[in-house]
């Protein structure tokens, strides 16, 4: 059985990834390993360290961030059971890009999965991107889903 490693933040472009895996490229030989590497949000250490912030209002902000990364790994479970597949819900730590192509050299990885926002030029050299990162370091194929904002969403 080979493995197939998707990247998934649980945004509507990770969730379009998943399902274009499940339509176009998925067989019944592959284990499907749904990574979400979580990012804590709530807790900007830079702002942290000119404000003057008590432990229990940083702790009430990590403890809503973790209530929100379960959720989404509840969502991404969801998402194998509902489509039938074999496989299972991984949580990654660390830098995210780095973090998914680590997991899938572990996993020995056939193929990784991963959205992309489809930032223009400019925006994702400033910011980066994780899908850009995977596509350049990845030691296996990446299929590259690119999710097409609809007309009536607004940005």
């Amino acid at each position: 059985m080979k493995n197939v490693l998707i990247a998934m933040d649980g945004s509507k472009q990770s969730v379009f990834a998943f399902n274009q895996y499940v339509k176009t490229l998925h067989q019944a030989d592959k284990y499907v390993i749904a990574a979400l590497c979580a990012e804590y949000t709530g807790v900007d250490s830079g702002v942290l360290s000119i404000t003057q912030v008590g432990f229990d209002v940083i702790e009430g902000l990590l403890q809503e961030d973790e209530k929100r990364i379960l959720s989404t790994l509840n969502d991404i479970e969801s998402l194998l059971i509902e489509n039938q597949l074999e496989g299972e819900v991984i949580r990654l730590e660390g830098i995210p890009g780095v973090a998914i192509i680590s997991k899938a050299r572990e996993v020995n990885a056939s193929m990784i999965v991963i959205g992309s926002r489809g930032f223009g030029r400019i925006r994702r050299t400033l910011m980066g991107s994780v899908s850009n990162f995977v596509v350049h370091h990845s030691p296996v194929p990446v299929a590259l889903c690119k999710y097409e904002k609809r007309a009536t969403e607004v940005p």
